[in-house]
């Protein structure tokens, strides 16, 4: 009978050693059930707290195209708002959205009805910055990219910084391109993730000018930067615009600028080049106004930052040219911010050539004072 009784105590033990390890799966298990819920919930509570923010961005848009359209009470109080001080009521102040008394904007939508109240958004910060430090954009191959240079001050260097780790992506560092400094090699031979060559065109014909005066080298002056070696920490390289191309008929050095280095870490503000343009004569905030820089990235697509230095070496704001805003927005309990640039002006593809042809084309020269007689061009 003992040896019975000792068996007994045994399955006892043992049922009671599988009901702890099932209790410990069963806790364990809805332990990863609640984590993963929670994880999904606030997923998507944080892409709806980003959309509200995304919000805030729409309504800034509203605001300054409601400012810079220039008529009308509702232009000055658009206007008037975007002078205040940073305090995150802008979008109330120019009476867009929402209302000054309250402490956020609720984001409302056809499905939330009047008050919002179903998905709980809402922005509670947007500040708008008309005038910002630098330009960023993003130029394509084949494609000008022009960018005014209004100023609150006057400026004499123009900084360009391009090629960054996002155009690399992640197959690796930056390498020099192939060829010497005067070399323009095959697209194939230039380099997987060496930086592209870049054509600066500075176009400044003062306030006042005549379409003329634009063929003038005082009015416009380009320069083509081709990267250099590749090395670590930042880099810099002055170009003076004296080098400048021009079609006034005078000779002008159309040859390649070599950058002295590039940056292989990115170590120039994230970019892999800068170039600092020195302007022939400084430009003034009024000139300002008609100065544009023409941007042509050659081989390769390539993220820019332009910023404006003056003689002191200080940083000149542009002047309502790439608005920031700041935005952040609200779902539930959980915040998210986002910062956005926006375009100012029309958006339009400024042709880098005269003529884009598939097949065949066919053009007829004279070469003096009578024109080549008809049909004798044949494509």
């Amino acid at each position: 009978m003992a040896n019975i009784r000792q068996k007994g105590a045994v399955s006892i033990f043992s049922v009671i050693f599988a009901a702890l390890l099932l209790l410990v799966l069963t806790v364990s298990f809805t332990r990863l059930m609640i984590s993963g819920q929670q994880r999904a919930i606030n997923n998507d509570l944080s892409q709806s707290a980003y959309d509200a923010a995304l919000a805030g961005v729409e309504d800034a848009k509203r605001v300054v195209r409601r400012c810079l359209s220039g008529s009308g009470s509702a232009s000055s109080l658009a206007c008037a708002a975007l002078d205040q001080p940073d305090d995150c009521k802008v979008i109330s102040r120019a009476q867009v959205a929402g209302s000054v008394a309250d402490s956020e904007v609720v984001v409302r939508s056809a499905s939330s009805g009047n008050d919002g109240s179903q998905f709980d958004q809402a922005y509670t910060c947007v500040n708008i910055a008309m005038n910002t430090p630098d330009y960023l954009s993003d130029v394509r191959e084949g494609q000008a990219e022009v960018i005014p240079l209004r100023s609150v001050g006057e400026f004499n260097r123009v900084v360009v910084e391009w090629y960054s780790q996002a155009d690399v992506g992640s197959g690796g560092l930056a390498t020099r391109p192939s060829g010497g400094p005067s070399d323009l090699p095959r697209v194939s031979d230039w380099g997987p993730t060496a930086p592209p060559l870049m054509r600066a065109q500075l176009i400044s014909p003062g306030a006042s000018f005549s379409v003329e005066h634009l063929d003038s080298s005082a009015a416009s002056q380009t320069v083509f930067m081709r990267p250099g070696n590749m090395v670590n920490g930042t880099t810099n390289f002055n170009v003076s615009m004296n080098r400048a191309r021009a079609t006034d008929g005078g000779e002008h050095s159309n040859q390649l600028v070599p950058l002295a280095n590039c940056s292989r870490n990115f170590a120039n503000n994230g970019y892999s080049c800068r170039a600092t343009l020195e302007l022939s004569n400084p430009i003034s905030a009024n000139d300002s106004n008609s100065a544009f820089l023409r941007l042509n990235s050659i081989y390769k697509n390539s993220q820019i930052r332009i910023s404006l230095l003056s003689a002191t070496g200080d940083i000149v704001n542009f002047r309502s040219v790439q608005p920031a805003v700041d935005s952040t927005g609200r779902a539930n309990n959980l915040f998210r911010r986002t910062e956005a640039r926006l375009e100012v002006g029309e958006q339009f593809s400024y042709p880098s050539y005269a003529v884009d042809v598939v097949n065949d084309l066919c053009k007829d020269f004279s070469v003096n004072d009578e024109r080549a007689d008809s049909g004798l061009c044949q494509p």
